[in-house]
Order: structure tokens, then sequence, then C-alpha cells
């Protein structure tokens, strides 16, 4: 690749200009700045209404071959709770004002780091789901073991899902049942989901998901992979944009994980500036509202049952 300056323009034949909505821009500095008198052809035809590289099908999303066989094996999940209602126990501050003991006998699904919370014995999740983690410089290969290993002390006996990049570190904690584990694959080089409005008409858990912004997107996606018609949020209040702090129901200082996240200070205010917050807000109401357009499709109702927070979406 070459720099616009370091190009012999007298030779060139043809520039082709894949950028939507900026193509003209690009044109113009061509044939100003660079004084370009040859073709130039833009894939953004006259009436388009997508980017071309977004006028791609599922079928055109292939797993990696080493994932395949490992992803095949949540077919048996596939409506396995057609007609029936899960809770989704995510780990916002609100909990503290609910009693979630009346959830015993309800289906549940925890994240991250519930396991801390008080009644989670008395809950008992039926499924426990784990993000994918970005790894910077406190969030280690080791850092996750030792994670792991807490989870599980805590937790037991539940089914578990994983990121499949994450498999290798599980399969050496040696505290999980090969029977007791699932994997999701999404692809986490797509951190803007550039793709994903137009390509995730459904989920399929035995090929690529959504990528995400926040874990409960993709617990929604398991969700509806198994079949629940009715969804319920806890926890998900969503409003550090507003409030400019991240916190959660449990001590940080207590957790394993809760000093980790290099985007907050020790006073748990954000660390990003207010576009970078604004633009990540931004994203995540977009895979909402994607994960919400898959459910309609279905009849599937999904309700927010977090008390106070600014997530809108959901009734």
């Amino acid at each position: 690749l070459k720099f616009p300056k370091e190009i012999d323009w007298a030779q060139t034949e043809a520039v082709v200009v894949s950028s939507f909505y900026h193509e003209d821009e690009i044109e113009q500095d061509l044939r100003s700045v660079y004084e370009y008198h040859g073709l130039v052809i833009k894939l953004n035809e006259i009436g388009q209404t997508q980017p071309f590289f977004l006028c791609l099908s599922r079928a055109d999303l292939h797993v990696d071959q080493k994932f395949q066989d490992l992803l095949k094996r949540n077919e048996g999940l596939k409506n396995r709770h057609k007609n029936k209602r899960i809770f989704i126990l995510c780990c916002g501050p609100s909990i503290h004002q609910q009693d979630l003991t009346v959830l015993k006998n309800e289906i549940t699904m925890a994240v991250s780091s519930f396991y801390m919370h008080k009644d989670l014995k008395t809950i008992q999740p039926d499924y426990y789901c784990n993000a994918q983690w970005a790894r910077n410089e406190k969030l280690t290969d080791d850092l996750e073991m030792e994670y792991l290993k807490e989870l599980k002390k805590h937790v037991g006996h539940s089914h578990y899902f994983f990121a499949v990049q994450e498999k290798e570190l599980i399969e050496n904690s040696h505290v999980f049942d090969l029977e007791e584990v699932n994997y999701y694959y999404y692809d986490y080089n797509d951190p803007h989901g550039i793709r994903k409005p137009f390509l995730y008409q459904e989920v399929d858990l035995c090929q690529e998901i959504m990528p995400v912004h926040s874990v409960p997107v993709l617990c929604i996606q398991l969700a509806l992979y198994m079949g629940f018609d009715e969804i319920y949020l806890l926890g998900t209040e969503h409003d550090s944009l507003k409030t400019n702090r991240y916190t959660y129901f449990y001590d940080k200082d207590k957790c394993i994980t809760g000093r980790k996240d290099v985007t907050i200070d020790e006073n748990d205010q954000l660390i990003w500036n207010f576009d970078e917050s604004l633009a990540d807000t931004y994203r995540l109401w977009e895979d909402y509202k994607t994960v919400k357009r898959i459910a309609d499709a279905g009849n599937v109702k999904i309700y927010n049952a977090t008390i106070g927070g600014v997530l809108d979406i959901f009734p």
C-alpha cells in the first residue's frame, strides 16, 4: 500500500472508490489535489440503500473450520425452551433494590461476576454467560484463569457459555466438565459491528452470531436460539453516559476483575471523552435494536425489568 502522494497518478488508469457516502469528496480530492484525470469507478451506485460490502447473506459468513465441530454441538440447544420465559441477571447496582429470591423456580441466566450476589445459591442460575474477553495490560490470561476457577467454585452446577477463542483456557483450567460448556462465535475484529444490521436476521449458534458491545445482548441471542418467547432483563441500567460513572452491585475491590477496566478510573469515572462514550452507547443501542428486530420477527417479547437506567428499547 502507498500513500496518495507516492502514487504516480499519471500512470494510473483507473481508481475504484469503495467508500460509502464520501465518494464524491474523494473524487474531488483526486481531481483537484492530485490532478488525476483517469477513470473513477464508484461502488456506490445511484439508488443504493446500503454499501456494497454489506450486500452479503449469512451464507457468505463462514466460521473457521477449526470451530465448526465445536459449534455443531449447539444444535442440541435449538428451541430447547420453546414457549418458556427466562430472566437474564446482569450486574447493575439496581438489583440491590430487588428481591431476586422470587426467581428461584424460574429459568435464569447470569452473567460475568454475578456469582458475587448474596442470593446466588438460592437462585442457582440454569445458565451462565461470559462475554469474550478484550485483553489489555490488566485483563491477562492469568487473570482469566483465576476468574474461571473462582466462577466455578461459587456457581458450581450450571450450563456455561464461553467464546470459542477461550476454549484452550477453559480446558486448561480443569474445572469444567465438557458437557456443561457450550461455545459461541462472533468476530471480535468487527468491533463496530459494521455488518450486523443487514446480516443478522436470525440467531444460529452453529454459525457466527452478532458481535456485541455488552453481555446482555449476547444473552438475548442465546435465549432467542433456545426458543424462549419471553425474555426479562434485570440490572441493565446502561446509564454511564448520563452519570459518567460505571458501577456494579458488588464491591469492585473484592472482585477479581473489578478494577481491570482500562476505561474507568479508581473513582469509577469514565476515562473516555464524551464523544467516545457517545459513540459506544450508540453502537450498543444499535445492538439492542437488532436483537429486538429478530425477536419481533419471531413474536418473542423482551422486557426490561431493571429499576431505573436509560435502556428504552424494550417495555
